[in-house]
């Protein structure tokens, strides 16, 4: 059994170790913090496999824990901050990108960054996980242990205050989606 779980938690790893450690990133703004963690996230799965239930997706699961050990990481720091997604760019040579472009880029993503750092914490979440990390409403609620009418209400403010730190900052807003 034991090996088997240790299968189970190494394939979960392989999985969504990059996608866990991004959330915890960015709600972190610390790195080396959400490589720990991220490491905590599947040590803690592997202690508590017997508690997985499957009602939920691993994913969903695993995101739980990483939240919860994030939030109270930030409860310890009593800070509250933000670190985007790497700016990686599939399939296009970055060194190829012209400077000026480049510059406008970053500088757009830390203007972007101090926005979304100014929200509080219960639009912050919501946001990230839905914009970060494209969830759907419904894996939200799932993720918040809330209704989907809250999640909802959470993002339609969240996006109304970033919208506005976005104007008084200079920058465009527009939804995507």
């Amino acid at each position: 059994m034991e090996a088997c779980s240790w299968q189970k938690v190494e394939e979960w790893m392989e999985l969504y170790g990059d996608r866990i450690i991004r959330v915890v990133y960015l709600i972190l703004d610390d790195y080396h913090l959400a490589e720990e963690i991220t490491q905590e996230v599947f040590i803690r799965a592997y202690n508590s496999m017997d508690s997985f239930r499957g009602e939920s997706s691993p994913y969903t699961w695993l995101y739980r824990i990483a939240l919860n050990l994030s939030k109270n990481s930030l409860k310890r720091k009593a800070k509250i901050s933000f670190l985007p997604l790497s700016m990686r760019k599939k399939e296009k040579d970055v060194l190829a990108e012209p400077l000026d472009e480049k510059v406008i880029r970053l500088t757009t993503g830390k203007k972007l960054r101090n926005c979304v750092l100014e929200l509080p914490l219960i639009y912050h979440e919501v946001i990230i996980l839905r914009y970060f990390d494209d969830l759907k409403i419904s894996e939200i609620a799932h993720i918040l242990h809330q209704p989907e009418g809250t999640v909802k209400s959470k993002l339609s403010r969240g996006r109304e205050l970033l919208e506005a730190i976005m104007r008084k900052e200079g920058l465009e807003y527009g939804e995507e989606r």
